[in-house]
């Protein structure tokens, strides 16, 4: 496992993880969900890397060991320019393999916006439970004044209880592990949180300009995510492909890694043919 900082001129440094096999067959930037950091997908990188694919794994700015304010953001561009940086320093690195982005939740939603509106040009892309809707709702005159009243004067406010682990996984010892993890974002400020918001109002529902083959993975059961409001931003784009665990919550890559795993290769060995000849 490679780690290095990504440094940028007046903006946060990036932390980097980089799972690489011995030979490189894809590769592939996958971005974390909220709440952790990269080093919580290190295991399915190893798996990734076994199967050709070299992962690269960010910190996201304000997560884990990157700069920035810790879970705060000041719009909702940021977030997106941070994983349109890392996707050009992996085009940067050659040879020229199959190139992949993807992620987790929140990562996910933050994928799908570097490539919808910064033109990346990803040969697929993997979303694990995309944040495209939560399972909560702010009616419209809340969000109004939270956006136009609230977020300027108070953004950087935090909550006094810290955001609930339950619903996550169903590993007690992960939950465990996310309590006692200082670098755990469980109080984001109000900005992060209409940050995110803001970034789900604005997907089409749905999504008829999407054309990079896609895979998502969501779980049955999941608590967190609205799974009708995923489905909803694709409808039945050919591009994309659903499959569904029945176990599991929320982060299917902490209850289900094996078949997430082996539902991604499957996935590229069936539309790549070359693909790990």
């Amino acid at each position: 496992m490679i780690v290095r900082f990504l440094d940028r001129p007046h903006e946060p440094d990036l932390f980097l993880r980089i799972a690489e096999p011995p030979i490189v067959r894809a590769r592939l930037l996958f971005i974390h969900a909220s709440l952790v950091h990269s080093e919580y997908y290190v295991p399915i990188a190893a798996e990734f890397a076994r199967h050709g694919i070299e992962t690269w794994l960010p910190d996201l700015r304000g997560h884990g060991w990157s700069g920035g304010t810790r879970g705060h953001t000041r719009d909702w561009h940021e977030p997106i320019d941070d994983v349109v940086f890392v996707w050009r320093a992996m085009k940067a690195t050659g040879p020229k393999p199959m190139s992949l982005i993807g992620g987790e939740s929140y990562g996910a939603l933050l994928s799908y916006w570097a490539v919808r509106a910064h033109g990346l040009d990803p040969d697929g892309a993997l979303f694990l439970s995309p944040a495209f809707g939560l399972n909560f709702h702010v009616s419209e005159l809340t969000g109004w004044l939270l956006t136009h009243l609230a977020w300027p004067i108070a953004g950087r406010v935090r909550p006094p209880l810290r955001l609930p682990v339950e619903g996550v996984t169903e590993d007690p010892a992960i939950r465990r592990i996310f309590e006692r993890d200082p670098s755990c974002k469980r109080r984001y400020t109000l900005g992060f949180l209409l940050h995110l918001l803001a970034t789900q109002d604005r997907v089409p529902k749905p999504d008829t300009d999407w054309r990079t083959k896609t895979l998502s993975l969501l779980s049955a059961h999941d608590p967190i995510t609205n799974n009708d409001v995923s489905r909803a931003v694709f409808g039945e784009n050919p591009e994309v492909t659903w499959r569904v665990s029945e176990t599991g919550l929320h982060s299917i890559v902490a209850d289900r890694p094996d078949w997430v795993v082996g539902q991604f290769v499957a996935w590229l060995r069936q539309w790549a043919p070359l693909f790990l000849a």
